[in-house]
């Protein structure tokens, strides 16, 4: 009975320590301008990305996206996360996407002024 309470401990022990060690092992974002995500898009489908550019939005129906003096665009999703951030430029990190029935997205994991601005 002492054995097995001590086993239980133990464990528990090891996945407090070790479960956020771990979990750190998550796949880096990488670093990509707009114009290589949009040139290379299908390279990058699936696959978490930083990426820097100004945020833009329309109303009707809403949806927000980030764009780069050559004008490449990617929407971001979700919409609703970026408010009082819109012409501001910034860096995005999320899982990038592709299809070709509803273009580039990124799903958006944080959102930060770039770095400089």
């Amino acid at each position: 009975m002492v054995a097995a309470c001590c086993q239980r401990a133990l464990v528990l022990i090891l996945v407090t320590v070790l479960g956020p060690a771990l979990s750190g092992c998550a796949e880096d974002a990488v670093p990509v301008p707009l114009d290589v995500l949009v040139a290379q898009q299908d390279s990058f489908d699936g696959r978490r990305v930083r990426t820097t550019g100004t945020l833009r939005e329309f109303d009707d129906p809403h949806h927000v996206w980030i764009e780069d003096a050559g004008l490449n665009r990617i929407e971001l999703r979700p919409s609703e996360r970026f408010e009082g951030q819109i012409g501001q430029v910034v860096e995005v990190v999320g899982r990038f996407s592709y299809a070709s029935d509803r273009g580039r997205r990124i799903e958006v994991e944080s959102v930060l002024p770039a770095a400089g601005d």
